[in-house]
């Protein structure tokens, strides 16, 4: 079973290589240390994703969970506040 992990961003940069636009995302998952997380952009600005929650699934490649609307993609988050590496059940 894939691991849903609550992470706050710490930083966002254009994902180097990749064929589709892309963030590649420096998360802080609390205990668990920091981790490197793929995201489609979307019409997220890289400064407003900083400092802001996020969920991603951890696995051998960390990706930044989203819902895929027809107004692009959405991002999965907490409601509140909550400690980064809090599992998501």
């Amino acid at each position: 079973m894939t691991e849903l992990i609550v992470g706050r961003v710490l930083s966002v940069s254009d994902h180097p290589g990749s064929r589709a636009p892309s963030y590649l995302v420096r998360v802080d998952l609390g205990g668990r240390g920091e981790r490197d997380a793929q995201m489609q952009p979307g019409d997220y600005a890289k400064d407003e994703l900083v400092g802001s929650l996020v969920v991603l699934s951890v696995e051998d490649e960390s990706i930044v969970l989203a819902a895929r609307s027809h107004a692009g993609p959405r991002l999965v988050r907490p409601d509140g506040d909550v400690e980064p590496g809090t599992i998501v059940a």
